[in-house]
């Protein structure tokens, strides 16, 4: 007969378990906190966004403009989308997530409906993550969209075909 795990190894694996969801939490609470247009605008609590992430932390969500890096431009970044993207709805799911201490890596895949120009949008990719424990919890260290797919589903007030 062998042993069980030992009451450390099962410490050390409720905390990883509990890390890796404090991680998926992080990244709902962005999606919640990005989407919005029909009770209000999109993006609406630039302060809750910023607080995601570290102060040098990274955001990129399109490879054509440079990233953004630290609190201001992140704001910066949100403050812009409240225009560009007036209603968005996110989607996350397949998170694959990595704890190392304080440090971990992900990547979900993601599903973004948003209006943009008088047309419906959708694209789907993944984000690819970089979080680290702070006294505040998880908070991204970096987070970088890479889009897979994207399609105009119609103009707006017009049924996707």
């Amino acid at each position: 007969m062998t042993a069980g795990p030992t009451y450390e190894q099962l410490a050390e694996q409720v905390r990883r378990l509990e890390d890796i969801r404090a991680i998926e939490a992080l990244a709902a609470r962005y999606h919640r906190l990005c989407d919005g247009g029909w009770n209000g605008p999109s993006h609406e609590d630039l302060d809750g966004l910023v607080a995601l992430w570290v102060p040098d932390g990274v955001y990129s969500i399109n490879p054509r403009r440079p990233p953004c890096q630290g609190h201001a431009e992140i704001r910066e970044q949100f403050r812009r989308l409240r225009t560009s993207m007036p209603w968005i709805f996110h989607t996350f799911t397949n998170s694959d997530v990595a704890v190392h201490g304080d440090e971990a890596s992900g990547e979900f895949k993601g599903i973004a409906y948003y209006r943009r120009d008088g047309g419906a949008h959708i694209v789907v990719g993944t984000y690819s993550g970089r979080f680290r424990r702070t006294p505040q919890g998880w908070r991204f260290v970096s987070w970088i969209a890479g889009l897979a797919h994207g399609s105009v589903l119609g103009a707006e007030g017009e049924a996707p075909r």
